[in-house]
């Protein structure tokens, strides 16, 4: 017996081969061809391109169990949760099976699952005509949101605001796999845990600074954690676990929410992911809470030990982050920040000369920081800080004009 990765993440998110040092048993890894240069101590490894969309990924794993006969499949990207389930359904293996997966990755069934069960969401449709984003707006009224159905990083994700942007939008012609709903006014707040043996060990919730529509305004993407006196803390856990037991969710897990907080004081569900937040959120929760979520559900998932320190419900320090978007222009100069003994980490991903088309999604960025702080209002103090300085600190060039950022 022996397990199969399916692998689209870096390896600094995800050291595979060091969480399944102990594992007695010969491990496949199938990954993208950007990631092969990476992955290493595996006793099989095959890369692909067009990772996301390449049926031959199923198609190696089927021919690789003939040999291997796998007992656990491995997946956290969320480009591999539909495969992963697939697979495990066909072939008879323990974890999230296909029918979990599309719940979790078709939005239109999710909150189909999730009202069903008294949890508020947005008015919503599944298009499958012009005349159905018609007759929404008709019903609803502006504005709306579009997205893709299994979509992810907020990617192709457009807000329409008047009659114009729907003729734009319909001008183009429409993909398949969309949905309309109604845009929810209000501060977003995302909800990040672990579940083991149908347990919740860890859930904690965090407010987006600027949203996940940030990117297409050219402004930073940031988040903090709220401390436990906060009146939505409990709120917003609570209100994700009534989501979640709608939904067939995995024995053991990692989770990612998103919900709405809306001036009238209502939560509004957005969506929920079975598998770790992008950005820094894997980074955030190992600072204040002192495990690996990834890790742990890893390890759990192949039968490995693993330690989980106690909980604390009442954190004496929080955690944010800060990723700075790319825009449509050449890179001229960029400089990383002063070190202060509040930045846990930061990473510069561009130099000097790298040309860039904007963002495409809510987690592009030229740079990220990891940040503490012992309240909400200091971290949000830090962020704003730390946005300044990138924004005085780096230049770009568009059409001969030099610009700050």
């Amino acid at each position: 017996m022996s397990t199969l990765i399916l692998n689209k993440t870096a390896y600094s998110k995800s050291p595979y081969d060091v969480w399944l040092k102990g594992l007695d048993e010969p491990v496949a890894m199938l990954t993208s061809t950007d990631r092969a240069d990476e992955c290493r101590n595996y006793d099989v490894i095959e890369a692909f391109d067009d990772y996301p969309v390449n049926g031959c990924i199923e198609m190696r794993a089927l021919e690789l169990n003939e040999t291997y006969h796998f007992k656990t499949i491995i997946a956290s990207s969320e480009f591999d949760m539909l495969r992963a389930g697939k697979l495990r359904s066909l072939l008879g293996i323990k974890g999230q099976s296909y029918k979990s997966a599309l719940l979790f990755r078709n939005k239109i069934l999710m909150k189909e699952q999730v009202r069903k069960a008294g949890v508020k969401v947005p008015d919503f449709k599944k298009i499958d005509s012009a005349a159905d984003l018609y007759t929404f707006v008709q019903t609803f009224g502006f504005p709306v949101v579009v997205k893709p159905i299994y979509g992810s990083g907020s990617v192709d994700t457009t807000v329409l605001r008047n009659r114009q942007d729907v003729w734009n939008v319909l001008a183009k012609g429409l993909p398949d796999h969309l949905e309309v709903e109604s845009f929810i006014e209000g501060d977003m707040y995302h909800i990040d845990g672990l579940i083991l043996d149908e347990e919740i060990v860890l859930s904690w919730p965090s407010r987006y600074i600027n949203g996940c529509l940030a990117f297409q305004d050219h402004q930073f993407l940031g988040s903090l954690q709220l401390e436990l006196k906060n009146p939505l803390t409990r709120r917003l856990t609570d209100f994700v676990q009534k989501a979640l037991a709608a939904l067939p969710v995995p024995n053991t897990t990692t989770f990612h929410a998103e919900v709405f907080h809306t001036p009238d004081d209502e939560l509004v569900f957005c969506e929920v992911a079975s598998r770790t937040g992008g950005a820094m959120v894997r980074e955030a929760t190992v600072q204040t809470f002192g495990f690996d979520i990834n890790e742990v559900c890893v390890k759990a998932q192949c039968g490995l030990e693993f330690h989980i320190p106690e909980v604390d419900n009442n954190p004496d320090r929080l955690s944010g982050w800060l990723l700075i978007p790319p825009k449509d222009g050449v890179l001229k100069e960029i400089k990383p920040a002063p070190a202060a003994d509040w930045i846990a980490k930061q990473n510069i991903s561009a130099q000097a000369g790298d040309r860039f088309h904007g963002s495409s999604s809510s987690v592009d960025a030229i740079a990220s920081c990891l940040i503490i702080g012992r309240t909400e209002a200091e971290l949000r103090g830090r962020i704003s800080r730390l946005a300044t300085w990138f924004h005085d600190h780096t230049v770009w060039e568009k059409n001969s004009d030099v610009c700050a950022i």
